[in-house]
């Protein structure tokens, strides 16, 4: 069911709160035709204040106004007012129009405001559907306040009442609306923090980890001095070798047979072209004979001692290339990671998330299979 309320009537409601409130420098209790017209609320306040105030010089017209400076400037209001009664009907006449406004607080909050530009007062009138105390549903004054200038709530007020009901609804709306938003804001951010606190414990397990981030100052190995470990280990591995006679080799030492000796038949013609070949003079005749070039050929077989040496350096060169491409492959491993490490961060101090992050390096990497594709 609908309830109907009418509009305040300025010439009923307002001649007698004006006829109320030069009585406050009379006496400190309220006359009792004021407790009628005020709220159920405003009623009360003013009944119990009223009742215990400490000093009779305490008015009870600032119980009106909930704010203590306001209340204030409305005592000094009403105490320099000249509230003159109409000489035929005995009720204060105002001139000129009063204007009304209204405002839907919430579903059972509707007010009213009245202007009374004659003594610069403005009072705010609630509608009490349920006051049987003040004689029925009527409207029942909240507040009474200077009126001085526009107020700052100037546009909240509404001519009619239809116009404040549906600017409480628009404002309801607006209302739903912001804490909608506020909610998904906060939600949001929420899930950031969570992300980032993901995000933190994942590179936490890299920093963890010894030797392989930046952050732990474990020292590298030093290349240069394994291998020199190596390479002695190894040199005493292979010099055991050195006296072993190879298999495949047709040159054996014990077999050695002693210098031919001189003889007239020109038998030491072989051992005469050795020495000379050793000597460095077989390109010469020998006793008048000329011989070909390709008659005799130095024999130059390898020794197991020349041998073992060559091929323990070659391992040994082997083995440290090795070592060094390594030692290289573990830096650049790292320095991949501190980079990574590190462009994540800067996206992570720009607003980009974590997902976005790894959707752009795996982008990166695509584009670097298609260009090796090409090439």
């Amino acid at each position: 069911m609908v309830e109907l309320i009418s509009p305040p009537d300025p010439h009923t409601l307002l001649p007698t709160i004006l006829a109320c409130l030069p009585t406050a420098f009379v006496s400190p209790r309220p006359p009792p035709a004021l407790l009628p017209l005020l709220s159920p609320i405003l009623r009360q306040r003013v009944q119990i204040f009223s009742s215990v105030s400490a000093s009779p010089t305490e008015s009870w017209l600032q119980l009106l106004c909930w704010d203590s400076e306001k209340a204030e400037r409305l005592k000094s209001l009403v105490d320099g007012a000249s509230f003159e009664p109409h000489p035929v009907s005995g009720e204060i006449e105002l001139s000129g129009e009063t204007p009304i406004a209204y405002k839907r607080i919430d579903d059972e909050t509707l007010q009213s405001r009245i202007l009374v530009p004659d003594y610069s007062l403005k009072i705010i009138y609630l509608w009490c559907p349920n006051d049987q105390d003040g004689g029925g549903p009527a409207w029942r004054i909240a507040e009474l306040l200077p009126h001085e200038g526009s107020a700052a709530d100037e546009h909240a007020w509404s001519v009619s009442i239809g116009e404040a009901n549906a600017s409480a609804k628009e404002q309801m709306m607006e209302d739903a609306l912001k804490a909608a938003e506020k909610n998904e804001h906060a939600t949001s951010s929420h899930q950031e923090a969570e992300e980032e606190d993901d995000d933190a414990d994942y590179w936490a397990q890299y920093d963890a980890t010894p030797g392989r981030t930046p952050n732990v100052k474990t020292p590298a190995p030093n290349p240069m001095s394994s291998i020199q470990q190596q390479n002695g280990s190894e040199n005493s591995y292979f010099s055991r070798y050195a006296d072993v006679q190879p298999a495949m080799d047709n040159h054996d030492p014990e077999e050695e047979q002693p210098e031919l000796g001189p003889s007239s038949l020109n038998g030491d013609l072989l051992a005469g072209l050795l020495q000379r070949q050793m000597n460095g003079s077989g390109d010469g005749p020998l006793n008048g004979e000329s011989m070909n070039e390709h008659t005799i050929r130095p024999l130059n077989h390898p020794r197991p001692s020349s041998m073992s040496s060559a091929s323990s350096e070659a391992v040994a060169k082997l083995e440290q290339e090795a070592e060094t491409q390594s030692a290289c492959e573990i830096g650049v491993k790292q320095h991949i990671g501190s980079n990574i490490k590190s462009l994540f961060r800067l996206a992570k101090s720009t607003g980009i998330s974590r997902a976005d992050f790894q959707s752009m390096v795996r982008t990166e990497l695509d584009l670097l299979n298609l260009s090796d594709e090409d090439d």
